[in-house]
């Protein structure tokens, strides 16, 4: 039986309670969460079930994992209530939302680069792409500009789903298909600030993190 991925329903859902499916090694299965499990770039949730630390959340073998800080003393069977660290996943959340702005503007001022790698953590998004030279200062800083200015312009971020299970993300001119955790308006957001990193040759990192 699959997780009832609860997160896909509500992104603003912080606390649930669900049935255990399986204790082992890995962590403790249940048969719905609200806990993001670790894909597409993604960091999984951290947080607590029965007041116990939950320290990550992944998928392992196709099932979603809550990985324990202790032996949890669950078992098949048992009732448990979830809550999830909510300010570590808004932060997630607005970050994650601002990349794919930051992403459209960037495109805009330096033209299309292929994205080789993305991860999103509440610390900051680092998005990779594949560009020959330095990313320029100026034009960087002018993404950055951009960015901030569509994000308190208060634009509503739309998320559907297909016949085919796929999740289109929306947000303006903005379109690509994201299975992450998004905030609903990009007043939310607040602020960014962007950095240039050098992950290797021919490749250039862009890092968006909260202004605050």
């Amino acid at each position: 039986m699959k997780t009832v991925k609860l997160y896909d329903r509500d992104h603003y859902l912080r606390e649930f309670e669900a049935e255990v499916v399986a204790v082992d090694a890995c962590g403790v299965e249940l048969d719905g969460t609200a806990f993001y499990a670790e894909a597409g770039g993604q960091a999984g949730d951290s947080g607590a079930l029965n007041g116990l630390r939950v320290v990550d959340t992944r998928v392992v073998s196709d099932r979603i994992v809550h990985v324990m800080e202790d032996s949890p003393g669950l078992r098949p069977g048992d009732s448990v209530v979830g809550v999830i660290d909510w300010d570590r996943r808004y932060r997630i959340m607005r970050l994650h939302t601002a990349s794919h702005i930051m992403e459209y503007f960037l495109w805009r001022r330096f033209g299309f680069m292929k994205r080789t790698g993305s991860y999103v953590d509440d610390k900051k998004d680092r998005a990779d792409y594949l560009h020959d030279g330095r990313l320029e200062p100026e034009k960087l800083k002018a993404v950055e500009v951009d960015t901030n200015g569509f994000l308190a312009e208060g634009h509503p971020v739309k998320i559907e789903v297909d016949d085919e299970g796929m999740r289109h993300w929306s947000c303006g001119p903005v379109e690509m298909l994201c299975a992450g955790a998004h905030v609903r308006n990009t007043c939310e957001v607040g602020a960014v600030k962007l950095k240039r990193r050098n992950p290797g040759r021919g490749e250039e990192r862009v890092e968006t993190s909260l202004a605050e």
